[in-house]
């Protein structure tokens, strides 16, 4: 019996585990137009703003942003027109799902 239930714990947890991080996404985006020490902390911020987004990673040296975000709520467009909206054009490098 404790066998029985032990596997129907493991197939509880394994079912629900995927279902859990189906919305979690990450992006990974460039950022040409970020030039300046301050550009990033600009973007950063933008980006953050969104209802959504739980994580933003500004760099300046390589230019990019990467950006975990549920997209249940946003979407790689909606991130995109976030930093369009402040002056910075954007373009998807690499985009991943799950944890």
């Amino acid at each position: 019996m404790k066998r029985i239930l032990m596997y129907a714990a493991l197939a509880t947890v394994m079912l629900a585990s995927p279902v859990t991080l189906a919305g979690e996404q990450t992006v990974k985006l460039s950022v040409p137009g970020m030039t300046c020490a301050s550009c990033p902390v600009i973007v950063k911020m933008s980006i953050s703003a969104l209802e959504g987004v739980t994580a933003v990673d500004t760099v300046l040296d390589d230019r990019t942003a990467t950006v975990t975000f549920d997209d249940a709520i946003t979407s790689v467009e909606a991130i995109r027109q976030a930093t369009a909206g402040i002056g910075y054009k954007t373009s998807v490098i690499e985009q991943t799902s799950g944890s």
